[in-house]
C-alpha cells in the first residue's frame, strides 16, 4: 500500500507536465518569425524565457528531456516514424530526432518521435 501511495505521489502529475511539454516545445514557430516583424521578434524572446524556466521545474521535478541520437532504438522509448538509409550508421538506431521524448521518474512520459537507421 505505501509503495502505491509513493508511486501516486511521484506520478500525479503526469497529465499535466505531458500538457505542458506540447506549450513549451510548440508556442511559436521559428517560421513565423521570417517576416522579420519586431512584435513577433520580441514574443518568441518571451516565450523562450518561459520555456527555460518551465523546463528547469521540469527538471526539478523529475521530468527529463530524451533525445536519443545514436541509441539502438527501443519502441518503449522511442516511436518510429521513418526510416533513413546510413551506410555509416548501424541498422536500427536512431540517426534523427524529429520529436524529443521526456522521462517522468524512469517513466515514459512521452515517447520522442525518431527517424531508424534501415536495415540492409
Amino acid at each position: 500500500m505505501t509503495r502505491q501511495v509513493e508511486e501516486a505521489k511521484l506520478f500525479g502529475v503526469q497529465s499535466l507536465c505531458k500538457d505542458l511539454l506540447e506549450l513549451a516545445a510548440d508556442s511559436v514557430s521559428p517560421d513565423v518569425l521570417k517576416s522579420g516583424q519586431d512584435e513577433l521578434k520580441n514574443l518568441h524572446s518571451g516565450v523562450l524565457m518561459t520555456r527555460t524556466q518551465l523546463l528547469k521545474i521540469f527538471t526539478r521535478h523529475g521530468l527529463t528531456p530524451l533525445n536519443p541520437i545514436g541509441e539502438k532504438f527501443d519502441p518503449n522509448f522511442h516511436e518510429a516514424v521513418f526510416e533513413v538509409d546510413d551506410a555509416k550508421k548501424d541498422p536500427g538506431t536512431v540517426a534523427i530526432v524529429q520529436k524529443m521524448g521526456y522521462i517522468l521518474h524512469q517513466r515514459c512520459l512521452r515517447a520522442a518521435q525518431v527517424g531508424v537507421v534501415k536495415a540492409r
